[in-house]
């Protein structure tokens, strides 16, 4: 009796899971786990502190979607367009961005070139068109009118930003004395003897470099800009295949037999067809028709006639032959032998050429095997391993000269044309001007997993999360198993796609939320399963030792190489220094602080260097400087400066057009770090 008492007094939580067994069973697998990932958060993210909540999120991303948009990156889109109107607004307003009800009515009916709006609606002149009226038409109910409304909001919100990028490009200016810099920076140059040794070029064995040198390097140079570090996370991830079992394929055929039985009974095959959700129509040609048993004898069998169910791609078909004619279609079928110049414009190689093809062309005649001269002697890589042969092509598909002796000719003719790609010694075999064409009326259907192939697969692959309590179990249990498994670096938030996998989403989701060293449960992404285990977590600024690890022990490297080579590199001429570390002396002519590029170097750009030779006496020579690429000892020998000038709009406007790329974004950005936007939408 106790135990019943228990029993009863739990009958709420026995319903609960009853229902989700039930669940189970009436629901598509898919939604099912789609239910059971998606937890209720109260907000997804905050600006200054003041929350975000998750229902107006989710409300502006359905409001776009009711208005037809759509797309991998619309979440993020509406995400990114909340979170500025929110941080911007008032800016806007304070310098005066607006659109009036007037350039409203001008952008969806008007001439007003906006980005926007050629790209989410007048892609072309028919959509443009087609937008205009469906506007108008909204205007006309109620119904209608809500939904202008609302493409009202979203058109001037892109409008505002699309002046703001306008504004500040525009606003982006450079002074005289900015362009003198530029004119100076490039034109200014020095020659300086020098004598280099390349990091590259001394062994990493020739220093001693302890893990706790590395991690002193990293300690006084982690804060560097060059070693700021964006938000990302590593992962490993092995990618289990979600496929259709035999069972499913069966019961995909079993269903096609059975509609394959009522087709055959029915008059209008064509109308069967287009009545089915997954029904079409289309004509083929013979050239169209991939090389299949079944495709093929479309043109063979009676009209009428099923055909199927076959296999192509991942994909089950049931064709049905509806009509078959005769379409226009002039086309010539040819063989040729390409004797390619390398140079048409040289007379004696086309005179040498032609008399080549002539002899070729003595030869045919004679009895000669086509194909056997076009493999000795055909330069045509796409035509010279099947005999020269250029099966029934189309008129005005090839160059001018050789389309014209292949549709002008009689059929048998042999001759030389002259192209831009040399000579043709061309063989016209034959010409056709109908083609027969079939209409096939199909029912396609795809090869995908049942629900409850779904289901199994995702027991077994949750078994073998299970079953890994770390990286280098899962990794272990993965090669076992046949599974692929692969380390994905700096996957950003929001990423829809990343190595490897096309739709990533949801598994990105995963990783923004998981600690470092936890193993995900099975996630699907492009008809697999993925289990992945989140190997690092990298924030935006100072990185972690272990995310730059690498970097840190090549920059102590080169450090210590560096202090080596200075000691050996103090003392004597430059002959005497190049002697010692075995290495010449070079010359750096018109050396420049634009560029910082020293000829014969074999070294990329050292600014430090560069600015050596404006600043140390002619005659003089140098201690040793280490560099970016090497430690160098330079003697100036010149120092050349540009013509006087006075006007420096050119080298003014250089300098715009290369700080307008991006301004806007990054006054925007700006702003948004400054509000310390925080995106929870894990």
């Amino acid at each position: 009796m106790a135990m019943i008492g228990k029993i009863r007094n739990m009958q709420t939580l026995l319903m609960i899971v009853l229902g989700i067994g039930m669940l189970g069973f009436l629901v598509p697998f898919d939604a099912v786990l789609a239910l059971m990932g998606r937890g209720g958060t109260q907000e997804v993210g905050s600006i200054n502190g003041e929350s975000i909540s998750a229902v107006k999120y989710q409300q502006a991303v359905q409001n776009r979607k009711q208005l037809g948009f759509t797309g991998d990156q619309l979440a993020n889109e509406v995400w990114n367009d909340l979170v500025t109107e929110l941080v911007m607004s008032d800016e806007f307003a304070n310098i005066g961005i607006e659109v009036t009800n007037k350039e409203f009515q001008e952008l969806l009916f008007g001439d007003i070139d906006s980005g926007y709006m050629s790209r989410a609606f007048y892609s072309n002149g028919e959509n443009k068109k087609v937008w205009v009226q469906r506007f108008r038409d909204m205007l006309l109910s109620d119904a209608g009118k809500a939904s202008f409304i609302r493409y009202k909001k979203v058109i001037i919100d892109k409008r505002i930003r699309e002046k703001f990028d306008v504004l500040t490009r525009v606003g982006v200016y450079a002074n005289e004395l900015e362009g003198k810099y530029e004119y100076l920076a490039s034109e200014r140059t020095a020659e300086f003897k020098y004598v280099v040794k390349l990091f590259r070029n001394i062994q990493d064995s020739a220093v001693n470099v302890s893990d706790r040198d590395v991690q002193a390097y990293y300690a006084e140079h982690k804060s560097e800009k060059q070693y700021d570090q964006n938000e990302g996370r590593d992962i490993t991830l092995v990618k289990i295949p979600l496929t259709a079992s035999q069972d499913d394929i069966d019961a995909l055929n079993a269903s096609l037999e059975s509609i394959k039985l009522d087709w055959g009974n029915i008059e209008d095959k064509k109308a069967y067809a287009e009545a089915e959700e997954n029904g079409s129509v289309v004509s083929l040609r013979a050239k169209q028709v991939e090389e299949s048993v079944e495709e093929s004898s479309f043109f063979d069998v009676e009209i009428g006639t099923s055909v199927g169910p076959y296999k192509k791609g991942n994909s089950l078909i049931l064709a049905n032959v509806v009509s078959r004619t005769m379409v226009p279609d002039t086309a010539a079928k040819v063989r040729h032998i390409l004797l390619k110049a390398k140079d048409v414009s040289d007379v004696s190689e086309m005179l040498a050429l032609n008399a080549t093809a002539d002899s070729l062309k003595r030869v045919l005649r004679n009895g000669g095997d086509f194909t056997d001269l076009a493999a000795r002697f055909s330069e045509d890589p796409g035509s010279k391993s099947n005999g020269g042969l250029y099966d029934f092509f189309p008129q005005g598909q090839m160059v001018p000269e050789f389309n014209d002796f292949c549709f002008d000719k009689r059929i048998g003719s042999i001759g030389a044309v002259e192209t831009s790609y040399g000579i043709h010694l061309i063989e016209v075999l034959d010409r056709r001007y109908k083609e027969e064409e079939v209409e096939i009326a199909a029912i396609v259907v795809q090869i995908a997993p049942s629900d409850e192939t779904k289901r199994e697969a995702y027991n077994s692959a949750n078994d073998f999360a299970i079953e890994s309590s770390n990286k280098e179990e899962l990794i272990s249990s993965a090669e076992i198993e046949g599974f692929t498994s692969s380390e994905v670096l700096n996957i950003i938030r929001d990423a829809v796609t990343i190595s490897g996998l096309r739709d990533a989403s949801e598994l990105v989701r995963w990783v923004y939320g998981a600690n470092v060293g936890e193993i995900s449960h099975p996630i699907i992404a492009d008809n697999s399963y993925i289990v992945a285990v989140l190997d690092l977590s990298k924030e935006d600024g100072e990185p972690l030792f272990e995310a730059v690890e690498d970097k840190m022990r090549e920059g102590a490297i080169k450090e210590a190489k560096g202090k080596l080579y200075v000691e050996l590199m103090s003392d004597g001429n430059l002959e005497e220094i190049a002697t010692a570390v075995n290495e010449t002396v070079g010359t750096g002519f018109k050396v420049n602080t634009k560029t910082s590029a020293i000829s014969g170097s074999g070294a990329g750009a050292e600014p430090t260097v560069a600015g050596l030779g404006f600043s140390i006496p002619v005659g003089e020579i140098s201690n040793p400087v280490v560099g970016a690429h090497g430690i160098w000892v330079i003697a100036p020998v010149s120092v050349s400066s540009p013509a006087e000038k006075t006007d420096f709009l050119e080298e003014q406007t250089t300098i715009v057009t290369r700080n307008r790329s991006g301004v806007s974004q990054a006054v925007v950005s700006g702003m948004l770090e400054a509000s310390e936007v925080e995106d929870n939408r894990n």
